[in-house]
């Protein structure tokens, strides 16, 4: 009798194991073909949309992703469609639980907390201080929604450096965020209101234009020397920031080339775990009439990112003797810096 119950115990579990997984690969299927459709209907080129859609689709019967954990899956998919694809802006991200929150948390309620995140960040403004020379330098780590908390950031930052001979910003590593926060950070550096770019949305047959703002909360850095540092984590809208201050010859770019995805995206809530994000315009600079996706910004000054502060404040500096600019230090002070600077090249 023992052994007839262990028997139907190991039957119970196996066929009860069974089950469960076919519940989940049914689960996971419904959710491959939801990502799929969302493709077809929103991403930004239509052609690679419906062929996109249909290879996924095909991977069902193929069973690719049958036996990923959630986690997995999300990985294994973001690399799929951004290969598949061609588009870096392609990602799926394992959110557990989003879809509640969506439902029971409203959109201003949604910002509220992200502002919340985003305060405990600083706004993405890791640190603003002077070096020597008189030398502004900026680490931006990322951008935020460009709401009032946000500018407040920004137009402090920029008049703690207002006064400074030369800057450099630093957006190694950033990856990126949200577009207005660009246009309003970009404002400072033009004197007059400019177009910056035109985005068409395929999805919704619109185009949008951006601009700069002509007037700003603080004083305009404007006819000084900027340089940015860059690396290949250097993404999305810190991407966007970079070219438009080196296509308007505003700054010069210093580093590795950075990772190309130029494309804006929109985000999607897939089940309850899932958040599936979607290039759907395409931006074309007012200059270029183009942009850097799949391409990357070259740099202007190539060197190992790791060097690229260190690359940048000699050539501030070899640029202060060459205009005969005035700051704390003297002419031998400027020489015997940039020589301390060259050994650690």
């Amino acid at each position: 009798m023992k052994k007839v119950f262990n028997l139907l115990l190991i039957c119970v579990i196996i066929c009860f194991h069974s089950k469960a997984n076919a519940q989940d690969f049914t689960e996971r299927n419904k959710q491959i073909l939801e990502i799929a459709d969302k493709i077809n209907e929103y991403y930004i080129f239509e052609d690679v949309a419906n062929q996109l859609s249909e290879k996924l689709k095909s991977e069902i019967t193929l069973k690719t992703f049958d036996n990923l954990t959630d986690a997995e899956f999300a990985k294994s998919l973001s690399n799929y469609l951004t290969k598949n694809g061609n588009d870096l802006h392609f990602n799926v991200l394992y959110r557990p639980n989003q879809e509640e929150e969506k439902k029971t948390v409203n959109e201003k309620e949604m910002l509220k907390k992200y502002d919340a995140i985003n305060k405990q960040w600083n706004y993405g403004f890791e640190k603003v201080i002077r070096l020597d020379g008189n030398i502004g330098y900026i680490e931006y780590t990322g951008f935020p929604e460009g709401n009032q908390s946000a500018q407040q950031i920004l137009d402090a930052t920029m008049s703690f450096v207002s006064n400074t001979n030369a800057l450099i910003i630093d957006l190694r590593n950033n990856q990126g965020g949200d577009g207005k926060m660009v246009e309003l950070f970009l404002s400072y550096f033009f004197e007059n209101k400019i177009k910056l770019n035109e985005v068409y949305t395929r999805y919704n047959d619109k185009t949008t234009k951006s601009y700069t703002a002509k007037k700003v909360n603080g004083k305009k850095y404007l006819d000084k020397p900027v340089y940015i540092l860059v690396n290949n984590k250097t993404i999305s809208a810190a991407e966007a920031l970079a070219y438009n201050l080196q296509q308007n010859k505003i700054a010069k770019i210093i580093g590795d080339k950075t990772y190309g995805a130029a494309n804006p995206v929109k985000a999607f809530f897939i089940g309850n775990k899932y958040h599936l994000f979607i290039p759907v315009s395409i931006e074309k600079n007012s200059i270029t009439n183009t942009n850097w996706e799949h391409i990357g910004i070259d740099a202007d000054v190539k060197i190992n990112s790791e060097k690229a502060l260190i690359k940048a404040q000699i050539i501030a500096l070899e640029n202060l003797l060459k205009s005969n600019t005035k700051t704390e230090l003297t002419e031998n002070d400027i020489k015997e810096k940039i020589l301390k600077l060259e050994e650690q090249l």
